[in-house]
């Protein structure tokens, strides 16, 4: 009985040290985890947003894309328009309502960058005919794409390039296009950088904006063997 009285009269236990010590080392246990939480969410928070802005450029780029390559609306005809630079690009194409049409109606367009936004404007072909189209003087515009620009360092999006004895000139045209330069133009490159949907990534990342390319070549057969002979668009 007096053994058990001692045992409950017991007081010792842990010290104010003790305490401490524990209460510091579950401090930084938890906060360990707490970084790896927060640093597991940014970077998945990074990665949707750059799919995001993947998604948006390329599906852009890809409409360009489809618009050009129906720029050959008859044959030995210059798709780019004059006065194209590199933040304006100026072409007829074919629109889908004429992709079965043997003498297609183009129409005019131009899909233009300013302040971050990429926007197109379209002037359907009212009348006339190869190569005298005449057309609508009532545009209709559409915003193709916001919080979009250049590819650093270039201040560009758009970069026309002309044929070099018989094969692709590897230094673009310059701009703005002369009349005399669009007849020679074969091919037409796209390069922006598009940032993610505002709201898309709860997490501010420069890293999250997409950078996409892409190129449409303007010819219906290969260049010529000879390399004197001028590689000319939709031959």
């Amino acid at each position: 009985m007096s053994r058990r009285t001692d045992i409950v009269r017991d007081e010792r236990g842990a010290t104010l040290v003790e305490v401490l010590v524990s209460t510091g080392t579950g401090i930084v246990v938890l906060g360990a985890l707490t970084m790896v939480i927060v640093v597991a969410m940014h970077a998945n928070a990074r990665v949707s947003a750059r799919v995001d802005a993947t998604q948006r450029a390329r599906l852009v780029v890809t409409k360009i894309m489809q618009q050009l390559h129906s720029a050959c609306v008859a044959p030995k005809i210059a798709p780019i328009q004059p006065g194209s630079t590199g933040t304006s690009l100026r072409f007829v194409y074919a629109p889908p309502s004429q992709a079965a049409a043997v003498a297609p109606m183009p129409t005019m367009t131009e899909i233009s960058y300013s302040n971050g936004v990429l926007t197109q404007t379209r002037w359907p072909a009212t009348g006339g005919g190869y190569p005298n189209w005449t057309y609508s003087s009532t545009p209709t515009t559409q915003q193709l794409l916001t919080d979009v620009g250049p590819i650093p360092p270039a201040s560009s999006i758009f970069s026309y390039y002309g044929s070099s004895n018989g094969s692709l000139s590897p230094t673009p045209q310059t701009t703005p296009l002369e009349p005399a330069a669009t007849p020679l133009t074969i091919q037409v490159r796209v390069a922006l950088s598009a940032e993610p949907t505002r709201g898309a990534s709860p997490v501010a990342d420069s890293n999250a904006s997409a950078h996409v390319r892409s190129a449409a070549t303007l010819r219906l057969t290969p260049p010529s063997f000879n390399e004197a002979a001028p590689a000319l668009p939709c031959q």
